[in-house]
């Protein structure tokens, strides 16, 4: 059957219309002609043919197909078994490149029975083409086993683009790339129908005794993995908890049995070869240029597959889990321990669970959620407070307490939600989130000044609001060394910056443990986090001292590079407040304390490493980290290794003078630590 996709995919533009070729004509009229040179007439130069394209068109130098143009394809030719795996692998594989946020032009769309569907379907085929010709390539390995796995694979991508495209937290080109070129994913087919053929060609693959029995697991397992990975992307993971363990369950059985598995392999000149065509979006309507994408062995596939499903596997026990702190825990794990970005369904699925847009975890309120933070925080719910605010308020006018409910409810929900953006978006989202928590620690300051009661809980409101101020400017400071912001001038008063603001929230905490029910989970919690801050802030330090030759002796060059890299600590809405803001970046108070500091760095990386085994040593990951306990010692071990990388830094003031930061430190957040620099050796000639 004709179409216009038919005509899109034929060797040559034009081909099967009453066209008459005039190549030969063209030919022959220019055979004199050198094709070294430049011929020009009259009022047309050069610049007016160049004029016909676009700058930058991208397509330019990627349109021309070659003189012996695109491989021929026949959707039809037979196949052995192990094709059929070879083509599966591969074409699951360029479905975890997208995932990882290439284009579909260049993975999964070059997959080219993806084009000839309508050739492959059963129902629509002639007679002749069903008749047996080789028994060893039986035709139903396409049309039973084949077709129904491609259109699975499309409908797992139309599902991924709708749930990704319905998500304003993630962002097309930045996560992900949308661009479908106008190629249909089955938009229109219901999703059950593509799970029934893919049963029945599981069916098949089991019984018919034209599949060799060789090939019957390794091909059905396949056909499940993608009946099960069909069936993850449209089941409703906060209302069919026990479907989705199953299906879960089911995806990591048939990854274990491929792992299992030697790899597939074909003949060089296989059939299989031509069902993919890396060059295929020279034919589709899309301006990026044509990008090859090499694909690994298949264990690589199945170790990106298996990730995948573990890290839906997380999701799905975090859906189970009703703490908020939980999900703040592990996704910042994930940040910290340079686990994200994860792909970018995951992190959309991670967001819609716990909030869709109407209930948190698809069945509570925004007053349970503010409910439970203050619970896990304080050990009292928010209404509770509220209420304890309202008996003692005496002040004729009535007591803030819907304007930080208004904050509050945003806040508590972005919070959590922002910590499965990607990292640049993450920091952007804080360094908008610290004027918020300013604000509701302004409102807070008003009511513990009216109630003036030291032994009210509502006393110490206002500390427990700048803690979550004061944790977002540090995430905010540190994420820059993460993220390769800093130039090196500036590091030295980042770790300052960094040290006095973990200073700050240990007061806070300070402050608040006494009020805590000891052995309580917020009590274990909050006392885990100042112990670990106690040695983020020793470990600062002692980075800063060690950088201060770093630090310009240039004021104009100083001056400007602090305002424009700290100016998230400036904006206007600050003004609205009457309470001042805690902690704000001071180019003059770091300037003048430059000589302060009395212990030398050694002592300071000695006593963050005190702090840090005794942690591990005891196995204490706070209060409300659930199952990731594992991941939080990891985290603490990170920075362990810091401390013994450091060990050998100055023992002594006077042996800075002698300490070069520049040769002698590398900051490397990729394969080292993402805050902290490793101490390298210096060349052996220098040494010398």
């Amino acid at each position: 059957m004709d179409s216009v996709l038919d005509m899109a995919m034929s060797s040559l533009p034009g081909d099967g219309i009453a066209f008459e070729d005039v190549t030969d004509l063209f030919a022959q009229a220019s055979q004199d002609m050198n094709s070294e040179t430049m011929y020009l007439m009259d009022g047309f130069t050069l610049m007016d043919a160049m004029s016909a394209f676009e700058i930058g068109e991208p397509r330019l130098d990627t349109g021309f197909v070659g003189e012996d143009g695109p491989p021929s394809f026949n959707p039809l030719a037979p196949l052995l078994p192990e094709e059929v795996c070879w083509i599966l692998d591969r074409a699951l594989g360029y479905e975890m490149e997208w995932q990882a946020g290439n284009m579909l032009a260049h993975t999964v769309f070059t997959l080219t029975y993806i084009y000839r569907l309508s050739d492959i379907e059963t129902d629509s085929m002639l007679p002749a083409f069903l008749t047996e010709s080789d028994p060893d390539r039986p035709i139903e390995l396409i049309t039973c086993v084949l077709g129904p796995c491609v259109q699975g694979l499309l409908k797992c991508v139309d599902l991924t683009w709708r749930d990704l495209q319905n998500n304003d937290l993630i962002e097309d080109t930045e996560d992900w790339q949308s661009d479908r070129c106008e190629v249909p994913v089955l938009e229109g087919v219901p999703v059950q129908f593509v799970i029934e053929k893919l049963n029945w060609a599981a069916r098949f693959v089991a019984t018919s005794p034209r599949v060799p029995d060789k090939w019957r697991k390794p091909l059905g397992a396949r056909i499940l993995l993608r009946k099960a990975l069909l069936e993850l992307l449209n089941t409703n993971l906060c209302r069919l908890h026990v479907k989705y363990q199953s299906l879960l369950d089911q995806a990591r059985d048939c990854i274990l049995y491929l792992k299992s598995q030697p790899p597939v392999e074909i003949s060089k000149d296989s059939a299989a070869h031509s069902a993919f065509d890396p060059y295929i979006s020279r034919r589709l309507n899309t301006s990026v240029p044509v990008r090859v994408i090499p694909l690994g062995p298949p264990s690589e596939t199945w170790d990106r597959v298996r990730t995948l499903i573990e890290s839906l596997q997380e999701v799905k026990t975090l859906t189970l889990c009703q703490n908020p702190t939980t999900w703040e825990i592990a996704g910042k794990l994930r940040v910290w321990l340079k686990d994200a970005p994860r792909p970018a369904y995951v992190r959309s699925l991670a967001q819609t669970s716990f909030y869709n847009g109407l209930l948190i975890l698809d069945q509570y309120s925004f007053t349970w959620t503010l409910d439970q933070l203050f619970a896990e925080v304080t050990g009292h719910t928010w209404t509770n407070l509220a209420a304890a605010i309202k008996a003692t308020w005496k002040s004729p006018t009535a007591p803030p307490i819907p304007q930080i409910e208004r904050h509050l409810y945003k806040l508590a929900i972005s919070q959590v939600k922002s910590l499965w953006l990607n990292p640049p978006r993450l920091r952007r989202y804080m360094m908008r989130s610290v004027v918020d928590w300013h604000t509701v620690y302004d409102f807070s300051l008003d009511i513990a000044n009216t109630i003036r009661d030291e032994g009210h809980i509502a006393a110490k409101l206002p500390r427990i609001i700048a803690s979550f101020r004061l944790e977002a400017m540090r995430e905010i400071t540190l994420s820059g060394f993460q993220l390769e912001l800093y130039a090196p001038p500036e590091r030295p008063h980042a770790y300052w910056y960094t040290a006095k603001v973990i200073e700050a929230h240990i007061e806070c905490y300070d402050d608040i443990l006494p009020t805590l029910v000891k052995d309580s989970k917020p009590y274990e919690e909050t006392l885990y986090r100042q112990r670990v801050l106690l040695a983020l802030s020793a470990l600062c330090t002692a980075v800063y001292l060690v950088t201060i030759p770093m630090i310009p002796l240039d004021w104009e060059e100083v001056q400007p590079a602090f305002e424009r890299r700290y100016k998230w600590a400036f904006r206007p809405e600050y003004q609205r407040c009457r309470a001042a803001p805690l902690v704000q970046p001071d180019l003059y108070e770091f300037m003048r304390g430059i000589d302060d500091e009395n212990l030398p760095p050694r002592e300071h990386v000695q006593f963050a490493k005190s702090i840090l085994t005794e942690l591990v040593a005891s196995g204490c990951a706070g209060g409300w980290v659930g199952q990731w306990a594992p991941e939080r010692i990891r985290f603490l071990k990170g920075l362990l290794s810091v401390c013994e990388n450091l060990a050998a830094l100055p023992d002594s003031i006077e042996g800075l003078e002698f300490f070069d930061p520049k040769k002698e430190l590398k900051w490397d957040p990729v394969n080292a630590h993402p805050w902290f620099p490793a101490l390298v050796e210096p060349p052996a000639e220098e040494q010398e």
